[in-house]
């Protein structure tokens, strides 16, 4: 358990308010879509999909609400069992320029050629697909536009060969078939990574391939050493950890396995950003998000204001939300005013403090999606008034000298019902008192 989370934890205490997957298609079995699919006009497997007229996801391609996104997708999606995609799509960066266009099969398979770009707008890669496969020449470019890697593909997630290998400079490394290369791949049984530098004569492996881990230096060595004789293997060697040295083996044991991009498993499984979408359960928020694009809300219904109100600090002090108020070497503090309407959402909103636009954009956005809190009432009468939630950075290191013994350097950003001034109070009695104790 961090420090961090015992000491949030420990000044959060509520008190009284007056004081998927590689696979091309994801199973999300635990939402009843069969049920809902009727009641929504949607989409049975065999039968038309659902068009999405713009589909947003996070810098790791799980899907989000728009102020959270780094890209946009035009597509269609059947939304079943199974859910995938279908037909045409077009991914964008934010700015509008076009990030990748492709075609899914009927059955959710990448299928036919695909292009991807940089946010240039040059050229990063182009190939075709088959069976979700690459297959095929592939060429994938520098960000200057100059060709790096021309590499044929045989149709399954083995087998390459690297024809043409030129660095950012213009030096051959590789030229029909006969050269160097050096490239990141998984092993085929364990998945792990490795930096791969090798050799091809003619297409076929030839001479001396290493297996790296990432970030690996030269003194721990490779992981594999694998020879190789014009697509012959001769044999090889893995370094045995325990004993600090290599093994030899005569039988090839490292199948190589082709990383596809990234941006497909995530994308692909569906995966949902944990700031927009709250339910851990499942998936049911998600769903009606992509079937009647209804924007997930976050419910505050209880007893009373005091309780409502104790929900929204608590969903807004979740990492989820504190991470877009980050920036090191600042320190937050501010407040926001909020008017509850009668049907107890937040209708008017005003912000101050040292949030730069951005920032500002996202704490709006945030309040506005608080729903359901309880009016406040005083003997049963209900009033009408503004409410205010403060934020501010808290220095462990200095706010907490002398109570924690060997407190590491943590910043938190916090939401609170009290202003600062009053929280430093507040939470250092708390403290001296639990030092006594």
């Amino acid at each position: 358990m961090s420090d961090k989370s015992a000491i949030h934890r420990f000044l959060l205490n509520p008190q009284p308010f007056n004081n998927r997957p590689s696979h091309h298609r994801t199973r999300k079995a635990s939402i009843l879509l069969n049920t809902m699919i009727p009641f929504f006009c949607l989409l049975h497997l065999g039968s038309a999909a659902q068009n999405i007229d713009t589909l947003y996801f996070n810098k790791s391609w799980q899907i989000c609400e728009k102020p959270f996104a780094e890209y946009y997708r035009f597509g269609k999606i059947v939304i079943d069992t199974f859910w995938y995609y279908t037909g045409p799509v077009t991914d964008y960066y934010l700015s509008d320029t076009l990030q990748m266009e492709g075609e899914y099969s009927a059955i959710g398979y990448k299928e036919g050629h695909f292009s991807f770009y940089y946010p240039s707008g040059k050229m990063l890669a182009s190939g075709n697909y088959s069976n979700n496969m690459r297959t095929g020449s592939w060429e994938f470019y520098h960000p200057n536009g100059m060709l790096h890697y021309r590499i044929i593909y045989n149709g399954d997630d083995v087998n390459f060969a690297v024809m043409d290998n030129i660095d950012s400079s213009g030096n051959v490394l590789a030229k029909d078939g006969t050269g160097t290369f050096r490239m990141r791949l998984k092993d085929y049984y364990y998945a792990n990574n490795y930096n791969l530098t090798g050799e091809f004569l003619n297409g076929n492996r030839h001479g001396i391939w290493k297996f790296d881990r990432p970030g690996a230096t030269e003194k721990e060595g490779s992981m594999y050493i694998e020879e190789y004789s014009n697509g012959v293997f001769k044999k090889g060697k893995q370094f045995n950890a325990l004993f600090g040295g290599y093994e030899t083996y005569k039988k090839m044991q490292l199948g190589t396995k082709i990383i596809d991009y990234e941006k497909f498993t995530t994308s692909e499984a569906f995966a949902k950003d944990r700031t927009s979408f709250r339910n851990t359960q499942n998936d049911q928020d998600l769903a009606e998000y992509l079937i009647n694009r209804q924007a997930p809300a976050f419910s505050t219904e209880s007893g009373s204001f005091e309780e409502s109100f104790f929900k929204v600090l608590s969903t807004l002090n979740n990492g989820a939300f504190t991470k877009y108020f980050t920036k090191p070497d600042k320190l937050y503090n501010g407040q926001i005013s909020i008017n509850v309407s009668d049907s107890g959402d937040i209708e008017e909103v005003e912000i101050t403090g040292n949030l730069d636009d951005k920032e500002k954009e996202y704490m709006l956005f945030f309040i506005k999606k608080f729903k359901n809190i309880h009016e406040l009432a005083i003997e049963n009468v209900a009033i009408d008034a503004y409410h205010k939630i403060y934020f501010y950075t808290v220095d462990f290191q200095d706010f907490f000298k002398g109570y924690f013994k060997d407190i590491p350097p943590i910043r938190m950003f916090l939401f609170n019902y009290q202003p600062y001034d009053q929280f430093k109070i507040e939470a250092t009695r708390k403290l001296k008192k639990k030092k006594r104790l």
